[in-house]
């Protein structure tokens, strides 16, 4: 059997590709990266071979077999070598530049604990990966390159740059359910991915593990340690775990999947149906009102300056790590202002009240980013946490967001 992995490509991926690729600092940004790189690619595959083990078939048959067996599938032509990393995380990762093999690399914990099926999931996302090329858009360098402090890319088509690539990591899962044709293998995969187990005493589910995202809160982490981009959820390159689970979770019960595994499709889900869910997901990500221009998000942007200033005013002053903080979250620069704080939070109330008319989803996306705030100066203070509090309470959020928020980190899984 052999599939066009096109067919099955996530709908949003497709539409953001075409969106960031058409935009002249992208292809500016791609073209600085390749005078950069050079030859990277066999680079990269020499200190492989200088450093780690390489499998050949005989060392493997397996291993050869799956490879074997996910490249026919989707119709992947030329070379793909496999190397193990003594690493004591499950971790998987492929490259592969424009000569030159595909480089696929497998840590040895993951070797050791991942079942024939688990592999075959793994396998088939990092080669799902090469089917669609995401390599020819490297990320997150192509939204990170910069030249004298300028970056190449604009901040709107970097968040769609980070967008696409959360997007392509859902195209890849799904070439790997193709490959492992087993939804259990992929519950199973995931978990350990996740959690680091692989202990017999804990079964998996993936329809339990999906449901996650009811309860799933957009936010970023609020890490004890200066503010940097990398705490934003949106300029994360991995989508959330439950996330990603339930879009492998609601793509098996889809006609398409099930049309490719021969079984009957009955009442199967239509692909449209799924592209649907994915991309309501999704959005837990992608605090869209932090670049619209809209009523709706001129609004929440007012009360995201109003309650920041509020927040980081409540632990003896503004300081200037928050502030720009809060400039790097609105797009703008604070850092050197003077702030009239009894003047800014004076504003609060009735910028809550409006703020009141706008989707819960949104409040308690900013509600969340106020932890980017508290956390900005290294860490969150009782009366921070107070402030941010009776806000989410007022937003009728609930005050639990915050400390989820705080509490919680979701890492990628590969």
């Amino acid at each position: 059997m052999q599939i066009d992995p096109r067919q099955f490509q996530v709908r949003r991926e497709q539409q953001l590709r075409d969106e960031v690729v058409g935009d002249f600092g992208v292809r500016k940004a791609l073209a600085k990266i390749r005078e950069v790189r050079g030859g990277k690619g066999y680079g990269y595959r020499r200190s492989l071979l200088s450093s780690t083990l390489r499998l050949t078939r005989s060392m493997s048959p397996e291993i050869a077999d799956t490879v074997a067996e996910c490249k026919a599938l989707i119709g992947h032509e030329g070379p793909v070598e496999v190397y193990v990393t003594p690493e004591h995380q499950f971790n998987a990762s492929c490259y592969r530049e424009t000569r030159g093999p595909t480089v696929l690399t497998l840590s040895s914990r993951l070797l050791e604990a991942f079942t024939p099926a688990e592999l075959r999931f793994v396998i088939g996302h990092e080669l799902g990966h090469a089917a669609f090329d995401h390599y020819g858009l490297p990320m997150p360098a192509a939204a990170m390159i910069e030249e004298l402090g300028i970056p190449f890319v604009s901040r709107p088509m970097s968040l769609k740059l980070y967008a696409w690539c959360r997007s392509a990591e859902l195209s890849a899962d799904r070439i790997g359910l193709l490959c492992a044709q087993d939804p259990q293998a992929a519950a199973s995969g995931f978990f350990k991915l996740a959690s680091g187990m692989a202990s017999p005493r804990v079964v998996p589910d993936l329809a339990t593990f999906a449901r996650q995202v009811e309860s799933l809160a957009s936010a970023p982490e609020a890490r004890e340690k200066e503010y940097d981009e990398d705490t934003l959820d949106c300029f994360s390159t991995h989508p959330y775990n439950p996330v990603r689970v339930r879009a492998v979770w609601a793509f098996s019960r889809s006609k398409e999947f099930l049309a490719a595994m021969g079984k009957p499709t009955g009442d199967a889900w239509g692909l449209a149906e799924v592209e649907a869910l994915v991309d309501r997901d999704m959005q837990l990500m992608e605090p869209t009102y932090l670049q619209e221009k809209s009523q709706t998000s001129d609004t929440l942007r007012r009360l995201l300056y109003t309650a920041g200033v509020a927040v980081a005013a409540a632990s003896g002053g503004v300081e200037a790590s928050e502030l720009e903080a809060i400039g790097r979250l609105l797009g703008s620069d604070h850092g050197d202002e003077v702030v009239d704080v009894a003047k800014v939070i004076g504003d609060l109330e009735g910028r809550i009240a409006a703020a009141l008319e706008v989707p819960l989803l949104y409040r308690a996306q900013l509600v969340q980013h106020l932890t980017i705030v508290a956390a900005a100066d290294g860490q969150v203070s009782a009366e921070e946490l107070q402030v941010m509090e009776d806000i989410a309470q007022r937003l009728e959020v609930g005050a639990g967001v915050v400390h989820q928020t705080i509490r919680g980190a979701m890492h990628p899984i590969d």
